[in-house]
């Protein structure tokens, strides 16, 4: 799968505390390329009423990605009591 990072995702990962930024980058840059497709991405959890949206949890933070075709697109990175009100 192919992975685009969008520039608000980067911005806002740059602000998360770095215990956190560790493990999201990690997933980001290392886990994400390597899949195959969404089922073989453990943590991701389909968002209810949505057909193309995702989240993936990280202690108090949100991962919001959208898929189109094969390409896996990172949205936000936000505080669980902040993403829902800006994604999707």
């Amino acid at each position: 799968m192919n992975v685009i990072y969008q520039k608000k995702f980067l911005k806002q990962l740059a602000q998360i505390p770095s215990d956190t930024r560790v493990k999201i980058e990690k997933f980001s840059f290392e886990d994400l390329p390597l899949a195959n497709s969404i089922a073989e991405i453990g943590k991701i959890e389909k968002m209810q009423g949505y057909s193309d949206f995702y989240k993936v949890r990280f202690g108090s933070y949100r991962v919001g990605i959208r898929t189109e075709g094969d390409n896996l697109i990172l949205k936000v990175v936000m505080d669980r009591k902040e993403i829902d009100k800006f994604f999707p």
